[in-house]
């Protein structure tokens, strides 16, 4: 990271007006401490270097007698980051907002956590998300102001600040110390990669590599400019594996760099060939294989090439293996759509949750596991739940099925209208939940006898 300083005198930082009024004030004694102990004090980077913005910006603020923003956009941090903020831009982190906005497939997400209309009332409010998905992968503020409690406040990996850029450095170096240390730990990476969906954190603290920071991270060296494997840690945090330099390689902000394999989404691909639905390739739009070698790179530092190259075949085939699966099972609930046997309302029966459930949390723990020495997430958390879930699908199907054979039976159109309500609106319904019940244990038994 290059640091371009400003020339602002000692006296000028201590007489800054926003630090004598809010000094004098006792307003925000904390963030005042923060300042005072970071970098940017003892350069000379005062409030007024970052806050200060022009009457013209959308972002602008009248705030005694001048125009100031409390959104420091990942552009505000480029005037002096240069290289760090181009890297961070085209790094999936940016992204993370419009991820959340788009669908693989360039649809909207029918996503559990927004607002979800059934049988005419919200089942959730868009309050979830502000609290929830958003927190971590950021808010739209395009044409928004810090008065809209729906996009502000917010520190999301890929805000979309109201200058148009991308993305909020205080995700990782937080305010007002915004410390290299705190973001080269893996607790700064904690805060959003973690859980059911994406538990990275306890898969890293699961593997070698956090049992060894655990017992002596403490003694690392976690300030040095140049950090070397080695002479300044002993085991690899997220930070060192997705951006710290090597022998051979450069620092960056672009965790994407590094990255071979999408491991997110419902089917895996290699990198070379995914994300475009967003209109950018992942990362700098390098090859899936150069995005490996400078991972491997970071792997060699401790480890021969032999022991990289098998790691990487055995998890390599885990990937795929996961992707035959997911063909599998999806192709079940695919089938039950194409049969109209479904409802067009997303997340309104069973199998939906499940298949769901079967790549965002079981496939990607089983994935994730594989690259990350992670052996109780690749097999009881990760390709156990698997079997577990595809055993439920074709039970669901087969169900569904089965009362599709009933429905039709009794002479009742599937395809009209499946809503619970208005089945219970028909006429003799209860009489029809009788019959339903006796033929099924009649097919059932005899479905069983084949």
């Amino acid at each position: 990271m290059t640091l371009i300083i400003v020339p602002v005198s000692a006296s000028a930082a201590v007489s800054d007006s926003c630090l004598d009024c809010h000094s004098s004030m006792n307003k925000f004694p904390a963030v005042i401490d923060d300042w005072e102990n970071s970098k940017h004090a003892e350069a000379g980077i005062t409030c007024e270097s970052c806050h200060t913005a022009g009457a013209d910006d959308p972002d602008a603020i009248a705030h005694m007698g001048l125009y100031m923003t409390p959104v420091v956009s990942a552009a505000d941090c480029g005037n002096c980051h240069v290289a760090a903020f181009e890297e961070n831009t085209r790094s999936l982190h940016s992204l993370g907002t419009l991820y959340y906005e788009v669908d693989f497939d360039g649809q909207k997400l029918p996503y559990l956590e927004s607002e979800i209309t059934l049988d005419g009332y919200t089942t959730a409010s868009h309050n979830a998300t502000v609290n929830g998905c958003q927190a971590c992968h950021g808010t739209n503020m395009t044409g928004k102001s810090t008065d809209d409690p729906d996009v502000w406040p917010n520190n999301g990996i890929g805000r979309i600040n109201p200058d148009g850029s991308s993305g909020s450095c205080a995700s990782c170096h937080t305010r007002h110390v915004f410390s290299v240390e705190e973001a080269r730990k893996p607790e700064a990476c904690q805060q959003c990669h973690l859980g059911p969906d994406h538990p990275q954190t306890e898969i890293y603290f699961e593997s070698k590599h956090g049992s060894i920071y655990s017992t002596e991270g403490d003694d690392w060296d976690w300030t040095e400019e140049d950090w070397k494997a080695g002479e300044d840690y002993r085991a690899p945090t997220c930070a060192v594996c997705h951006m710290s330099g090597t022998d051979e390689l450069k620092a960056t902000h672009d965790v994407s760099s590094r990255l071979s394999w999408e491991l997110e989404p419902p089917v895996s691909k290699h990198t070379d060939n995914t994300a475009n639905i967003l209109g950018t390739p992942i990362s700098d739009g390098t090859t899936w294989q150069e995005k490996r070698e400078r991972m491997t790179s970071v792997c060699e530092q401790c480890h021969s090439e032999t022991w990289v190259d098998n790691y990487y075949e055995n998890a390599d085939a885990t990937v795929e293996l996961y992707n035959k699966k997911y063909a599998d099972s999806s192709s079940i609930v695919d089938g039950l759509r194409e049969d109209g046997l479904l409802t067009e309302q997303d997340f309104d029966e069973p199998v939906e949750f499940k298949i769901y459930e079967f790549w965002h949390h079981e496939g990607r723990r089983a994935r994730m596991g594989a690259f990350m020495m992670g052996p109780d997430y690749v097999q009881w958390h990760g390709f156990y739940e698997l079997l577990k879930d595809k055993a439920e699908i074709v039970e669901m199907a087969e169900q569904i099925r089965l009362n599709a054979d009933i429905e039709a039976s009794l002479g009742i159109d599937v395809s009209s209208e499946r809503s619970e309500n208005d089945a219970k609106t028909t006429p003799g319904f209860e009489a029809l939940v009788l019959v339903a019940s006796t033929l099924t244990v009649v097919m059932i038994m005899s479905r069983k006898g084949k």
